[in-house]
């Protein structure tokens, strides 16, 4: 009777090697063992492990990762144990397996032989296995062979597989002088034959005229067994004397490889990469199969996002594209195994193999030949907002730029003294800006054009589905953006080898009625022949995006792992690509890394620096001081200076603020003025920016002496807040402080908030005199003696932090630039973390790295929860303080960047509002399961959440998604009274509905939890923005009903993207308030059109079914310590009062020129979009806008001098304010400003005279 085994595993790849074992088995003995084999994909489900373990004489158990690794384990355990079946539980052989054993039912000794067999696999030891196994426990002895170890590491080629073989092929190989390209691939895949994506990797590379230099390995290093890992592999295989001999390296490898992430607890070797130092390029083995992945728009599985992408950018790999798909090729007969192999994906393998060639060509081709283009974004497509990135002067930094290359050996022409002029040259020629310039005059303009037949050359190669996509949104090819006779003309000009280019019109501005029913609007024709012209006709080398961030990332395509019929991959095709981006939007920059193989070369955030108080607000202060003075030297004066006071507040409307209908009477007259000197102390002591950085210049001066006082407010880490360790040296608690800054302590005989400010002013003297000491360690007692009088622990870590780490990382800023030089010749970008450094991040220091953002699958983090409960918590608690009820349902708004940057507080703070908190791995800190809050515990009713997601949220953290849904589902099973379980209350009501309407029980019960919305799978935004800036719409109702047919599509464990609208709808007319947290003042609300479009477009949904606005609040958690909830008007008058109107930001915009005065009029647009979407501006505030920014002569004159668009585009939203009835202004100020429109407009009319040639 032949032997019956049981083999179960989870490294499926092995199955191939054992089916042929068993092949070779029976062709040479008969029926001497009986193979039955299953995968965790195949097994549990269909048949029941159980059944087949109880059937078998020998049952393997191969594990990988862990017990949970293979569901039905526990069955298999009890059933041999029942049974008296011999049972071996085996880890992968480089893990330890502790407690494996005792889990089995064999002797240890089989347990060690069997572990060895499986641990070396291949089809050789897994014959001897079976061999081995028939005489150990069946009938018949045969002979067999010891476990044999195989080759764990070694050269491949398949045309000399065997690696001895290789080795000699490929050093030949090498000398053609021909890029080599290296290929990481898994020992497990050159074991079992599994090797087609490498051959088609090769096979491309060589006739792209390279040399394929592939690598396999076992990614565990165990020396033990000859095991010699990462580290060992690069200095073998590809380095020679400390030199690398591959110009790239793609890696084919999942997880992270050399660096240790939160979530992924091997133990890294080292940074090997970085002493490597080149392009690393990941090439996606994707999990699925290539059909699913083909017929959707999500593209990579939430796996694959983990494994194959957010993973491997702790490496600082350029994340492309998917070029094998794990597909089931055949059902086995031998072992009624379902066995897998990698099948490639012919055409996108030749993608990933062209773009690695053209990084390496990087390595060969001299500076003074290759072609580079630095492209600027433009949006809106006006002149005003040219380079309109984020925190950066644009301008300064391509200049520095150019300077550089030109240092560095680059043609780059005659390049401009600086970005002023930079931007002359840019201005006189053809921009996207066509409102002023008739059509010849455009046409005279232009630097570069697109012949359109030659354009219809190359839309004849696009996929067809993108060509019907085209057609349909734009009409037959050229279109007619920017189309003039025989032409299409595109904006920028050469310098040299360099291409100064603006970003062409992503197409909502162009055909505005689009924006209401066409959210995968394709890009016009004229954007594609952009992109198509620099790779084919000027012949780039290498693209730079210059900052946060342009629209080619957002295009429509797949989420994640792209195809040719992307328009993302489209336009960026096979380019190399660097995108230098602020280091504080991970997510942002995230979605370019992946859907455009970007390398984030990421740039510090401007200087931050305190508001203080100005102008009425200083007035203010000054009176307080007096009052207090007066309080307790002559009474008599306190009448007085209480009526100063108030007509001093009505004047700057804070008794708005304060939320006072009249002047507080002589009971309420003291608490009124600690409310005042708190709000004061508030805006005040509000970090906002001061300028903008420039591209690799580190803060020097008073500048660094800021930001290092910003970065030291809060602790980070183990190192304390400077204030904190300040405010203990002077005897008080700083908590206690910041808790009740308005009050007036008689001992000290001033406020909280004073004596914080006196810290504050404490803190910069003392850096400011460690400045002058060059921030050398050795002087750090002597400047505590100098000005606090002695040495203290906690002030001695502050100052030895500041002197160690903070002043060298920010010194290194200037890599910023060296790394693009890096980038330019074909180096390797390190990884690094990102953040918002103020918050506590400061280690996330230095800049100038490609950076990471987070493993999705540890959102919520711990530390993220406490927030999340924190913030859930104060928001309940605001809204019973203005209705005294809790809110039945909270519509809330959640962004990846915010997310990636916190760990997840907003996706904590919802789940808490429903009553359910997340359960955590010990070891690794994901997120395992999720358990549901007594009511007891909670305290309170279990609230309806309905999310908002942002597109890239979408993309990035669909599994969090499933987490939410998951969340809903149980909470609406829960057996609770409806007035504690507003979740179920309302599932349970929509269920009847739907069933009334006709739908079956199930169908309705499940559309009655969906919870989660989004954009439609591809797209991105919420539309809003894009009809305020056309200015295509009449009321409010309209932005609402556009962000609900942008956001109508549901999302979930069970489903994704379907179209949803109508129960989106029903979801926002049951919204009582509104919710969008904010991490950080290193950004607001009134920096991004995306602010107003998500949350305003919300607040304009709920208005628009229901017919009454919902309260709406903004969360504030830019002290994770210290959260705090206001409303949606208070935040907008703290933003308006601390930076908006105040002179120290102005002035601080107004040093960097043409940039800086885009940037406010960029302002003033998101004001008015935040009006518009949701009524949040008085008319004081539309006047303090048109005072300051507008009719001030002082800034007229600046803004006629560096950017007249942007004056404007000011004057032109006030008074588009006024004609919508948004805003009733003064008739003589009203009367300033239409004068003022037509002296501008008349100087916009001059400059459509031919530029000078």
């Amino acid at each position: 009777m032949s032997l019956r085994i049981f083999f179960y595993t989870a490294v499926e790849g092995e199955l191939v090697n054992l089916s042929r074992a068993a092949r070779k088995v029976w062709q040479e003995y008969g029926e001497l063992v009986q193979v039955v084999a299953r995968s965790r994909r195949r097994g549990p489900r269909e048949e029941g492990v159980a059944n087949l373990a109880v059937a078998a004489d020998l049952i393997v158990v191969h594990l990988m990762g862990g017990p949970d690794s293979l569901p039905g384990l526990e069955e298999i355990i009890e059933t041999a144990r029942e049974k008296d079946i011999p049972l071996a539980v085996l880890p992968s052989l480089g893990e330890e397996g502790e407690g494996l054993l005792g889990m089995s039912h064999i002797p240890p000794e089989d347990y060690r032989q069997v572990r060895l067999y499986v641990g070396y696999g291949g089809e050789v030891n897994f014959t001897n296995l079976l061999l081995w196994a028939a005489g150990r426990y069946g009938a018949a002895a045969v002979g067999f062979n010891p476990p044999q170890p195989v080759p764990w590491q070694g050269l491949y080629h398949p045309d000399c597989p065997r690696p001895e073989e290789a080795v000699a092929f490929l050093q030949e190989e090498r000398k053609t002088g021909r890029p080599v390209i290296g290929i990481l691939f898994y020992q497990s895949h050159w074991l079992a034959g599994n090797t087609e994506f490498v051959e088609a990797l090769v096979r491309e590379i060589e006739a792209g005229g390279g040399v394929a230099l592939p690598v396999f390995l076992y990614a565990t290093k165990k020396d033990e067994l000859g095991s010699r890992g990462l580290a060992w592999v690069v200095d073998n295989y590809l380095m020679d004397n400390g030199q690398p001999v591959v110009d790239v390296l793609i890696t084919t490898m999942m997880f992270a490889q050399t660096m240790a992430t939160p979530t992924f607890g091997r133990v890294p070797e080292s940074d090997v990469y970085r002493r490597l130092g080149v392009p690393l390029i990941k090439a996606i083995l994707s999990l699925t199969p290539q059909g699913e992945w083909d017929e959707n728009l999500r593209g990579l599985s939430p796996l694959d996002v983990v494994m194959n992408v957010a993973l491997p950018e702790f490496d600082g790999a350029l994340i492309t594209v998917p070029v094998a798909f794990r597909e089931e090729v055949e059902e086995d007969d031998f072992t009624g195994a379902t066995l897998v192999r990698y099948v490639a994906y012919p055409e996108r393998v030749a993608r990933v193999a062209a773009l690695a060639l053209r990084w390496a060509r990087l390595r060969h081709k001299p500076n003074r030949e290759k072609k580079v283009a630095v492209i600027l974004h433009n949006y809106p497509p006006r002149n005003d907002r040219i380079g309109c990135a984020f925190g950066l002067d644009t301008p300064a930094s391509v200049h520095r730029l150019l300077v550089a290359l030109r240092e560095a050996g680059y043609n780059v022409g005659e390049v401009p003294p600086d970005g002023a002029a930079l931007m002359e040259r840019l201005l006189a020629g053809l921009t996207n800006e066509r409102e002023w310039l008739p059509a010849p005059e455009l046409e005279r303009r232009a630097a570069v054009r697109v012949d359109r037949h030659r354009y219809g050359e190359w839309f004849g190669c696009f996929p067809a589905r993108v060509q019907e996509h085209l057609a349909r949104d734009w009409g037959p090819p050229p279109g007619e953006v920017f189309v003039i006779g025989r032409n299409l003309l595109l904006p920028g000009f050469l310098l040299g080898n360099v291409f100064l280019g603006v970003q062409p019109p992503r197409g909502f501005q162009e055909d505005p009625v689009k924006i209401y029913h066409s959210p995968d609007l394709a890009p016009p024709h004229h954007y594609l022949a952009y992109y198509r012209w620099l790779r084919d006709e000027f012949g780039a080398d290498l693209i730079f995006h210059m900052g946060k961030h342009g629209s080619l990332e957002w295009l429509p395509g797949k989420g994640t792992g792209l195809s040719a019929a992307c328009f993302p991959d489209l336009a960026i095709a096979d380019l190399p690509h660097v995108y230098p981006y602020i280091v504080n939007d991970p997510g942002e920059g995230t979605q370019a890394k992946r859907r455009s193989h970007a390398c984030i070369i990421d740039h510090l955030v401007p200087v931050m620096t305190r508001a203080d108080t100005y102008d009425e607000l200083a007035a203010i202060e000054v009176l307080l001081q007096e009052y207090y003075t007066a309080r307790t030297m002559d009474q008599s004066r306190l009448p007085v200076l209480q009526q100063a006071i108030w007509d001093r507040v009505t004047a700057a409307h804070l008794d708005r603020d304060l939320g006072l209908a009249g002047k507080p009477g002589p009971e309420g007259w003291e608490t009124f003025l600690e409310h005042l000197h708190s709000y004061l102390f508030e805006i005040k002591d509000t970090l906002i920016r001061d300028g903008l950085h420039i591209l690799g210049q580190p803060p020097s001066g008073e500048a660094l002496v800021e930001m290092l006082l910003a970065l030291t407010r809060l602790a980070t880490g183990s190192v304390p807040s400077l204030r904190e360790a300040l405010a203990g040296l002077a005897g008080y608690t700083y908590q206690e402080l910041l808790s009740r800054p308005g009050y007036f302590s008689p001992a000290a005989g001033r406020t909280y908030g004073q004596i914080l400010m006196e810290i504050d002013d404490r803190a910069r003297d003392l850096l400011a005199i460690f400045a002058a000491f060059g921030f050398a360690r050795q002087h750090i007692g002597r400047v505590m003696e100098e000005v606090v009088g002695r040495e203290d622990a906690g002030l001695l870590a502050v100052l030895d932090y500041v002197a160690t780490r903070l002043v060298p990382r920010l010194t290194s800023t200037r890599q910023e630039l060296s790394s693009c030089l890096t980038a330019l010749e074909g180096g390797f970008i390190p990884p690094g973390p990102s953040g918002a450094p103020t918050r506590g991040m400061a280690d996330i220091l230095p800049t100038g790295r490609n950076f990471y953002s987070i493993d999705p699958r540890a959102v919520p983090t711990r530390a993220a929860w406490e927030v999340g409960r924190a913030l859930g918590e104060a928001l309940l608690e605001r809204y019973r303080e203005e209705t005294g009820t809790y809110p039945r349902s909270v519509g809330m708004v959640v962004w990846a960047t915010s997310n990636m940057r916190t760990g997840g507080d907003d996706i904590a703070q919802a789940l808490y509002l429903l009553g359910v908190r997340p359960v955590w791995e010990e070891r690794s800190g994901r997120v395992k399961d999720l358990e549901v809050i007594p009511l007891a515990e909670l305290g309170q009713p279990r609230v309806d959440v309905t999310v908002r997601a942002s597109g890239l949220f979408r993309d990035a953290f669909l599994n969090v998604i499933h987490l939410l849904d998951r969340a809903v589902e149980m909470v609406a099973g829960l057996e609770e009274p409806e007035e504690m379980n507003f979740v179920a209350a309302h599932v349970r009501a929509e269920t009847a509905a739907g069933i009334a309407a006709g739908k079956r029980r199930e169908e309705a019960r499940e559309e009655a939890r969906w919870r989660v919305f989004s954009d439609p799978p591809g797209a991105y935004g919420a539309g809003v923005n894009e009809l305020v800036t056309a200015g295509n719409w009449q009321e409010a109702r309209d932005l609402g009903e556009a962000y609900i047919t942008w956001g109508g599509y549901a999302y979930g464990c069970r489903t994704f993207g379907r179209k949803a609208r109508e129960i989106f709808r029903r979801r926002l007319a049951l919204v009582e308030a509104t919710v969008k947290n904010e991490d950080s003042r290193e950004i607001d609300i009134f920096d991004c059109d995306d602010f107003y479009a998500y949350h305003g477009g919300m607040v304009a949904a709920v208005k628009a079914v229901k017919g009454v606005a919902p309260r709406s609040f903004s969360g504030d958690s830019s002290d994770p310590q210290r959260v705090r909830v206001r409303t949606l008007e208070e935040e907008t008058r703290h933003i308006f009062r601390s930076r908006v109107l105040n002179p120290k930001w102005i002035e601080g915009m107004k040093r960097h020129g043409y940039k800086g005065a885009g940037d406010l009029s960029h302002l003033v647009e998101i004001a008015f979009g935040w009006d518009a979407s949701a009524g949040v501006l008085e008319d004081w505030e539309y006047e303090a806008l048109a005072r300051k920014y507008a009719l001030d002569p002082d800034m007229q004159q600046w803004f006629q001098e560096v950017n007249p668009w942007a004056l404007e585009n000011i004057v032109s939203r006030l008074l588009e304010a006024v004609e919508r009835g948004m805003w009733s202004a003064p008739p003589e100020m009203l009367q300033a400003l239409k004068e003022l429109y037509l002296e501008v407009e008349g100087e916009m009319e001059g400059r459509t005279e031919p530029a000078p040639t």
